[in-house]
């Protein structure tokens, strides 16, 4: 372990539990949550405080942190009052914490902020591809960008900002929130249901990047020098169509359980099939990044999840 000090808020959640267990083998880690009663199965501290109120963080965030990996956010947009929640923790929440550590020896903040900023579903999507949010998730998330690029040019607040597009990884215990994702979903449905239900007629394509390796890029990313344009595209730079993830869910299931199973699609979604490409090559400029494909693995980490409860 180096000493160094990270501090990863929303590290008890479904993207945040993957980095607490990733960085607390090398770094002392420190956990923002309001929950606390999540236990991982690694070394950490936890702060439990809640990023909407700024005197709670000033009050609590007393500690010299090396880093920051900011991934609180609010992203369940089917949930009540979701547009005033998102404002508040999302956009203001950041803009709390920045507030809070502007004036410590923070070496970097790390941002998870969305590809939903583009607005776009089809076409190659690069950091210079028109800024065009069409939902509270995507703005909320937008407005976060714009006050670190405030703080960048106030006080030289260091920071990176990851556009993140889909990542895909076992939940860390069964009672996580995120079972609505697409492969948690798919494999869930196979597993309760024998049956894989799409919601979709499943030819609409996604770019799709393991937990893994958003964790590892982001370790790397902690000694980029500060830099108003910190603004990467965090992808794997590969599709797939909901249809070839519900056929790899399909097939690891006929192997591990040896029958078959049937996929049900929505005839009623008439959505035609659109090329999207999410390009990461300003990232790759950084580093020597590799993007696995660890969809089978996974699947099946999921399956034993849901067996072991």
């Amino acid at each position: 372990m180096n000493g160094k000090k990270v501090l990863i808020t929303g590290g008890l959640g479904n993207l945040g539990s993957w980095l607490t267990t990733y960085f607390a083998n090398k770094y002392e880690v420190y956990v923002l949550s309001k929950n606390i009663s999540i236990q991982l199965e690694c070394k950490y501290k936890v702060i439990q405080a809640n990023i909407t109120n700024y005197n709670d963080l000033k009050s609590k965030l007393n500690i010299d942190f090396d880093y920051c990996i900011h991934t609180a956010s609010y992203n369940e947009f089917f949930h009540n009052n979701y547009p005033k929640d998102a404002l508040l923790i999302n956009s203001l929440g950041t803009r709390n914490l920045i507030e809070v550590l502007k004036g410590t020896n923070i070496k970097n903040f790390i941002y998870l902020s969305t590809f939903h900023v583009y607005g776009s579903n089809d076409g190659i999507i690069t950091e210079n591809t028109q800024l065009n949010p069409k939902n509270d998730y995507a703005s909320t998330h937008l407005f976060a960008e714009y006050y670190l690029k405030q703080f960048f040019n106030t006080h030289n607040f260091p920071f990176v900002t990851f556009r993140l597009t889909n990542s895909y990884g076992t939940p860390r215990y069964k009672n996580s929130t995120k079972w609505y994702l697409v492969l948690n979903d798919l494999v869930k449905s196979a597993y309760e249901k024998n049956k894989i239900i799409l919601k979709s007629n499943g030819k609409a394509k996604r770019d799709f990047i393991w937990m893994g390796d958003v964790c590892s890029v982001i370790e790397k990313s902690l000694d980029f020098k500060p830099n108003n344009g910190n603004i990467f595209n965090l992808s794997s730079g590969t599709t797939f169509s909901m249809m070839d993830l519900a056929n790899k869910v399909q097939d690891m299931y006929q192997q591990r359980y040896n029958k078959n199973i049937e996929i049900v699609i929505n005839y009623k979604d008439k959505s035609l099939s659109l090329d999207l490409e999410v390009d990461n090559s300003k990232l790759k400029e950084f580093g020597d990044f590799n993007f696995c494909d660890k969809f089978n693995t996974e699947i099946n980490n999921i399956f034993n999840l849901l067996e072991k409860n």
